[in-house]
């Protein structure tokens, strides 16, 4: 991502908003009434932050840089670009934050101000995971969600290449990230916690718990181990997975408190907060009136603010928009009892889930555009541009996402499958093997799907070239699988194919083999008889 606002619905990102009383000086209610957004006044900042920074005078730039943030603390750019001169004030020997300024920046009136005061911290000394994970937390308490993920993937990364990465900081990015329903990140901070930990059987069991979350929103492209084609086919049959953190108004309390929000916003058209809030009750009607409704508002707020974040959302409220559809088009399929009227729906169904994939992949293209340096979003188009088989530009996203190590496998299997998409074989193998080592498990789902990919593509390659070794290691690998669950997939029958394609094999070479032999011998014969 840099690591910030990432989805797969956005990986269920941002669904879930932490609501908490904050501390209340000053008159102040919470950290999220409190977001300023006042980009013009952020501007001449950063400005002056980029000419100070290209003239070496780090010190001075940071200070610039987190002035304008303090009206525009959303903009993950300037957080990115904050970070790039924090990085290379580090690497001319900038000393982190004294005592004095630790004092001085120990705490803050706002929860804004807190949040100024860690990352100045942090960028006083940008490779400290404790001061990466502060920032976090403190971004995720103003309602700085894209932010706080951004950071949190900072604090990972952090955490990983310490000398002694702690295992208390993996487990609090682990519950910070589930806090965020970013259940990718929240699995990879407890893959490094269980691997610190190896006989803790309760982290085994959370960590099993997060995969099956997580393979729950990537199921929605299709099931583990199944091809992204397939996967649109089958994307319509999934229900979507999707959580609230309040508790669903109906009939006459929901009108009243929809009425009631909407005077909020029309009084304070400035109020972010309070529009956000009529935008998440507007939602949870899951009517299509007041879906409409808050895409309105959304338009309203990304043209007023230029923060493509509420462009963002307009795209998850379609998106849920047409699965919802897909649901009901399924459901009126399935009670259809002419068999004419059950094929129109599932006509139906076919169309408006081709129809939500090509909006996810254009609706995503320009999600990268905006955040370019995000490699999870770069993942997440190449999952898009594979359903709809355009393996060339999935392969570009699949190659560039793998350097975040957070995609690492994950970006590997499926760069395997776009190989393979194009028969080119050798390069889908290469990248299986790759992605079988560097996964950090050998028995997890994952674990067991690479293998089988992997069999997959030697066996297909086998039995075109006629080669024996390849089939033999794909059935070294089948087997494996077999080993480790028996009712894996079709790995039974597969299992059993291999051995006969090795024994044909092994057959054809044999007879190859004789037949050279004899013609060896027929001359040498001849000639002793001569």
């Amino acid at each position: 991502m840099s690591a910030s606002h990432s989805q797969m619905h956005r990986m269920g990102l941002f669904g879930k908003k932490k609501v908490e009383p904050d501390a209340k000086p000053d008159g102040e209610t919470d950290g999220r009434s409190a977001i300023p957004s006042e980009p013009r006044k952020a501007r001449p900042w950063f400005d002056r932050a980029r000419t100070v920074a290209d003239t070496g005078n780090h010190d001075y730039a940071i200070e610039c840089y987190l002035n304008g943030l303090k009206f525009d603390p959303d903009s993950i750019s300037k957080h990115e670009a904050l970070r790039e001169v924090a990085v290379r004030r580090k690497a001319k020997g900038g000393k982190p934050a004294g005592m004095r300024d630790s004092f001085k920046r120990s705490g803050g009136k706002t929860p804004v101000d807190r949040f100024i005061n860690a990352e100045f911290m942090w960028a006083k000394d940008p490779l400290n995971a404790t001061l990466a994970v502060a920032v976090m937390d403190n971004a995720n308490k103003v309602g700085l969600d894209e932010v706080a993920y951004w950071m949190g993937g900072l604090a990972l990364e952090a955490n990983t290449m310490a000398k002694r990465p702690s295992s208390a900081t993996y487990l609090k990015l682990r519950d910070m990230f589930v806090d965020l329903n970013a259940y990718d990140m929240a699995v990879e901070a407890c893959k490094h916690a269980v691997r610190l930990d190896q006989g803790n059987m309760a982290l085994h069991k959370q960590l099993h718990d997060l995969e099956a979350e997580l393979t729950m929103i990537v199921g929605k492209y299709g099931e583990a181990g199944g091809t992204f084609r397939k996967g649109v086919k089958d994307m319509a049959k999934q229900t979507a997975l999707e959580e609230d953190d309040g508790i669903a108004l109906t009939g006459t309390k929901q009108t009243e408190m929809l009425a009631r929000l909407r005077g909020d916003v029309k009084d304070h058209p400035e109020d972010l907060d309070k529009a956000a809030k009529l935008v998440k009750a507007l939602l949870q009607t899951e009517a299509e009136k007041q879906e409409s409704e808050a895409i309105d508002l959304l338009t309203r707020l990304h043209e007023q603010t230029q923060q493509y974040r509420f462009k963002m959302q307009v795209g998850d409220v379609r998106i849920k928009q047409l699965n919802r559809r897909i649901r009901e088009l399924r459901k009126k399929a399935s009670a259809a009892t002419e068999e004419a009227a059950r094929a129109q729906l599932l006509d139906q169904v076919s169309r408006t889930t081709e129809q939500l994939v090509r909006f996810e992949l254009q609706d995503y293209q320009e999600r990268v555009k905006n955040y370019p340096t995000d490699l999870g979003l770069r993942f997440k188009l190449g999952v898009r541009q594979l359903a709809v088989g355009d393996d060339e530009s999935a392969i570009a996203s699949f190659q560039e996402s793998q350097a975040d190590p957070r995609y690492r496998s994950l970006a590997l299997r499926y760069l395997g499958e776009a190989f393979a998409n194009k028969t080119w074989f050798d390069e889908a193998i290469d990248t299986f093997h790759r992605a079988i080592e560097v996964h950090p498990y050998s028995d997890d789902t994952l674990a067991l799907e690479l293998r089988y990919e992997l069999v997959k593509v030697l066996e297909e390659k086998a039995r075109k070239s006629k080669e024996l070794p390849l089939a033999e290691e794909a059935a070294k690998h089948c087997s494996q699988i077999a080993q480790a669950d028996i009712n894996y997939k079709d790995v039974r029958q597969r299992l059993e194919a291999l051995r006969k394609l090795i024994e044909r094999l092994k057959g054809k070479s044999e007879t190859a083999a004789s037949s050279a032999g004899e013609g060896a011998d027929g001359p040498d014969s001849s000639d002793s008889a001569a």
